[in-house]
């Protein structure tokens, strides 16, 4: 592993401390680092600077600066070109990213030994059919949603497993969760937590308006459909992993299905799965859970 592409959130990344301290660590250590354009150009770096497509194409991993909604932009097109992700932590939560800014640079020290595996976590593969058959294809790692705007009233969505009718919603919308999914907006919504090494997809309502509405948990060779059978007025959108919102019409279809690709995450920390659900998801009191 010798060629490290670096994508810092230019936001978090204040002057680009980080990405600077990053890349002369890698080139100390021998590494070959690619940036694309825009970022070479602020380090005054155009030797280092490649077109964002070959960046994902031709780097062994891919360090992302930045927040968990960094690592979601990216992970998708990495997980195209089968390309690990190291995620650093430079935002408030940080649930997916792996490491904190602080012990970054120790941390990259474990790449050179060797002492590091790579998670392969679930994605879906969400289709939005409209009423002429036109289908639009998209990449999940965390979820997807179907919800309603402030002006729309309370809508009916009907949820179909394998073409099978299971139930309907009344709701202000629905969510489809991958396990790394199931910490993010499904568990604000009162989803169940669940281990990302399981193969199986989250389905829960927001704000569902009956007492006895809860997730159902569907298995990764399941597909779920999603239609709204009528809409008075208002609009309805859906969102993937938070991040693009496309409008769809009464009767039009969302498909969801495990993805056969891949998100890779390439893990430094000697932090597991239920060490950051504690530090960073549970409230921990004084003596709850301590000697």
């Amino acid at each position: 592993m010798k060629r490290i592409g670096i994508i810092p959130n230019i936001i978090k990344d204040e002057k680009l401390a980080m990405t600077q301290k990053s890349l002369g660590w890698f080139e100390d250590n021998g590494f070959k680092v690619q940036v694309t354009p825009t970022i070479g150009r602020q380090l005054k770096r155009n030797d280092i600077s490649v077109e964002e497509n070959e960046l994902y194409a031709s780097s062994d991993a891919i360090v992302v600066l930045g927040g968990d909604g960094t690592l979601l932009g990216v992970a998708k097109k990495a997980a195209l070109k089968e390309v690990p992700i190291i995620g650093v932590n430079l935002g408030r939560l940080g649930f997916l990213t792996d490491i904190e800014k602080d012990t970054a640079l120790t941390s990259f020290e474990k790449l050179l030994t060797g002492d590091f595996y790579i998670e392969h976590r679930m994605m879906l593969e969400v289709s939005i059919i409209s009423q002429d058959s036109k289908e639009q294809k998209f990449l999940a790692l965390n979820d997807v949603s179907i919800t309603r705007d402030s002006y729309t009233r309370m809508i009916n969505y009907g949820i179909y497993i394998n073409g099978q009718y299971a139930d309907v919603y009344p709701a202000d919308g629905v969510i489809v969760a991958t396990p790394t999914g199931s910490t993010a907006y499904s568990l604000s919504a009162g989803g169940p937590i669940v281990d990302p090494k399981a193969n199986i997809m989250v389905v829960t309502p927001i704000c569902p308006h009956t007492i006895y509405s809860r997730s159902m948990i569907v298995s990764e060779q399941d597909t779920v459909e999603i239609i709204i059978p009528k809409l008075q007025g208002g609009s309805v959108g859906v969102s993937i992993d938070g991040q693009k919102v496309y409008s769809i019409k009464p009767k039009d279809i969302v498909k969801v299905s495990k993805s056969k690709t891949t998100s890779r995450l390439l893990k430094l920390s000697e932090c597991n799965f239920y060490d950051i659900l504690r530090n960073k998801i549970v409230e921990r009191r004084p003596g709850i859970g301590e000697d």
